[in-house]
């Protein structure tokens, strides 16, 4: 493999994470696979993939924790709610509109967050750079 496949090769590693938009878990699919393919070819492209495939697990893993999280407060709240329906109260749910609101930050930050990660570490593998993504556990060694 030359030096420009390697590279491109890494680029698109990064790039494939993408996939995830259009197909739920193909973020993770695609690079794993694409890395599986070329890891013996080019220890750069190796090096890269481990670093897509590690940060987008961490991402997953991050996700399902913060979820778990809001999903908490947000039945408390809906229990709340519920109690003081019962018990006769006329109130605003404001506690589920301001959950509401938090969720769709955390969610927009998260969101941009990845998505420039992910065009930094495609424009360093593309420079010849192999990109440790930060907040990444690695699975994968």
């Amino acid at each position: 493999m030359t030096a420009q496949n390697e590279k491109t090769t890494a680029a698109l590693l990064h790039l494939s994470a993408f996939a995830k938009y259009l197909i739920p878990f193909a973020g993770i699919v695609v690079p794993l696979i694409i890395w599986q393919q070329k890891k013996h070819e080019s220890e750069y492209v190796n090096e890269n993939g481990k670093s897509v495939v590690n940060f987008h697990l961490s991402i997953l893993m991050y996700s399902i924790i913060i979820a778990i999280v809001l999903g908490i407060f947000f039945i408390g709240s809906i229990v709340n709610y519920i109690n003081i329906e019962n018990a006769g109260g006329d109130v605003i749910p404001i506690d589920l509109i301001t959950l509401g609101i938090i969720t769709a930050i955390v969610i927009g930050i998260w969101t941009i967050a990845e998505f420039i990660l992910v065009v930094i570490g495609t424009v360093k593998a593309n420079e010849g750079t192999i990109y440790n993504y930060p907040f990444s556990i690695k699975f994968i060694k």
